[in-house]
């Protein structure tokens, strides 16, 4: 009953090798398609859908496959929050410093 539960791979003894992300050279709506990309900018397929203004492509090895304009966004909403953060923790430090008196 177990044996019937088990994948071919797992009852052969081989072991599983994981599957390597291929960078992905299509823009994203042929990638999103499914359909053969030429990685012209606007590459035909946009062009003869109509929409050459969504052909846009990802920088290779970028996080997720974002775009460029989304990562900048992302990297610069995260730094203002740090900046934040930090004027915050160091006006904390500095309230809570005791004065000096000089006498």
């Amino acid at each position: 009953m177990n044996a019937s539960l088990e994948s071919p791979s797992s009852s052969s003894g081989a072991p599983r090798t994981e599957k390597k992300k291929r960078p992905i050279y299509a823009c994203l709506p042929c990638h999103k398609r499914r359909v053969k990309c030429d990685h012209l900018k606007p590459c035909t397929p946009c062009c003869l859908r109509g929409t050459p203004s969504q052909c846009e492509f990802t920088e290779e090895g970028s996080s997720a496959h974002m775009l460029q304009s989304d990562l900048i966004k992302s990297l610069t909403e995260e730094c203002a929050y740090l900046e934040s953060r930090l004027a915050e923790l160091e006006s904390l430090e500095q309230n809570s410093q005791p004065s000096e008196k000089k006498g």
